[in-house]
């Protein structure tokens, strides 16, 4: 179940990745500004947060499966209208309608696992999302690099229609979340999906009364995660959400190859390649959080994977500094620091951060809660990446990542003081420490 509902993840990493290498010959079609350029990128990143802000209603109205069915058609008709525009305009309208349907995906599938997942491997089947988000960003790349020859960014884009296919007829076969369907009053239909996806049947009637037990009849409003008891967790996922963004990593997925270009490699294939190694690192250093998550825990993979970044962020101002600019040392520091920034991320904010946001709301506001802190992420994503350009051409790229490196210090403290521990815990669990107080890390004992 979690293997196909990750199909979501690949479409976002893919649609969000392949226009790093395309853009090189859109640019060179089109002619584009700085300007136009970070509009070609950055209007997938609008449409996501309108996505993901606008459609929890619908979530929990039409069901976790059938929203991602919708959302995968909306994603198999904007892809292919974006591979077959003939304008800059017809581009960025059919992009808008692809950040759309990545918006409402990028938190609907994670919540879909989250509920459907046993305690003791949520961390793990929920992490597969990123895994298969950074799937999507390597084969993207591939992509990109194989039709780079011929400046084939038709296809390139054209070729998302595949996996929107498979994880339409995947979903088909899946089953409603169990605790939707409590949630919308069918509790016999969830008991009878839990019977055949957990230990015994017992095991699924225990699940189903801690289920009902955390239930209240009205369903949750927009202010209510502002009130003192729901605070916490709004603060936690929010701030997760944003620090994942505003540490950098867009700029690396986005805009690699012209990072590479200003350091030093020659033409946009080498470029392109030279991406293709950072999202090799990406890949399997996720599988790795994969392994880790529900053994090592959430708040230590965190904090040791924020900790790389920074030190990679400061190789990158080190390879752009005037000394060494445009120097073979210059382009192997680049790439190496690169990596160990990308390990940093896939290890800790990029899987976690989704974990923890689809864990620490009551299921009442799950999907409101959920909605709200990825249109956060959406919000800090679109606003690196529309500044990342205009910010690199006015301070350099030196001092750009300095900035970066400074958010991340940043990041490590709310992280180390405000991140709970939730490895293991049921989500009933999670809710009643929430409702308790005893949230944050030192209220606890």
């Amino acid at each position: 179940i979690a293997l196909i509902a990750a199909f979501a993840g690949i479409l976002f990493g893919y649609d969000t990745g392949v226009i790093s290498g395309a853009i090189l010959f859109i640019n060179q079609e089109f002619s584009l500004t700085s300007a136009a350029t970070s509009s070609v990128i950055s209007i997938v990143l609008l449409g996501a947060f309108i996505g993901s802000f606008f459609s929890s209603g619908l979530a929990d109205l039409l069901g976790r499966k059938r929203l991602l069915l919708l959302d995968a058609l909306l994603f198999c008709v904007a892809t292919a209208l974006s591979s077959i525009a003939w304008s800059v305009v017809g581009i960025v309208l059919a992009r808008f309608f692809v950040g759309i349907a990545i918006g409402v995906s990028s938190y609907v599938a994670p919540l879909y696992v989250s509920e459907i997942a046993p305690a003791r491997y949520r961390g793990a089947l929920v992490s597969l999302n990123q895994l298969a988000i950074n799937v999507g960003i390597l084969l993207s790349y591939c992509v990109d690099y194989g039709l780079a020859f011929g400046g084939h960014w038709r296809w390139m884009l054209f070729l998302g229609v595949v996996p929107s296919v498979l994880f339409f007829v995947g979903m088909l076969c899946l089953p409603p979340s169990p605790r939707w369907l409590v949630f919308s009053g069918h509790g016999t239909r969830a008991l009878r999906i839990l019977e055949k996806i957990r230990a015994s049947s017992r095991e699924a009637e225990k699940e189903v009364a801690e289920i009902q037990g955390s239930i209240k009849l009205q369903r949750g409003r927009f202010s209510t995660l502002f009130k003192e008891k729901l605070r916490p967790a709004l603060f936690v996922s929010a701030g997760l959400a944003w620090i994942q963004q505003v540490t950098g990593i867009n700029t690396i997925i986005y805009f690699a190859p012209t990072i590479f270009e200003k350091v030093g490699f020659v033409d946009e294939s080498s470029a392109i390649l030279a991406t293709m190694g950072v999202g090799l690192v990406l890949v399997l250093s996720t599988a790795l959080s994969v392994l880790l998550v529900d053994t090592v825990g959430r708040r230590p993979l965190l904090l040791v994977g924020i900790s790389l970044m920074g030190i990679g962020l400061l190789g990158l101002v080190f390879s752009f500094t005037s000394y060494f600019a445009g120097s073979t040392l210059a382009q192997m520091t680049s790439l190496f620091t690169m990596m160990i920034y990308i390990l940093g991320f896939s290890i800790g904010l990029g899987p976690i951060m989704w974990v923890i946001m689809s864990e620490v709301f009551p299921l009442k506001f799950r999907a409101l809660g959920a909605s709200v802190a990825t249109s956060c992420n959406w919000a800090a994503n679109f606003l690196v990446t529309a500044t990342f350009l205009p910010i690199l051409e006015s301070l350099g790229a030196a001092s750009t990542f300095f900035l970066y490196f400074c958010l991340t210090l940043l990041s490590l403290l709310f992280i180390f003081f405000y991140v709970p521990e939730t490895k293991g815990v049921s989500l009933e669990a999670i809710e009643k420490r929430l409702y308790e107080g005893r949230f944050y890390p030192r209220l606890r004992g």
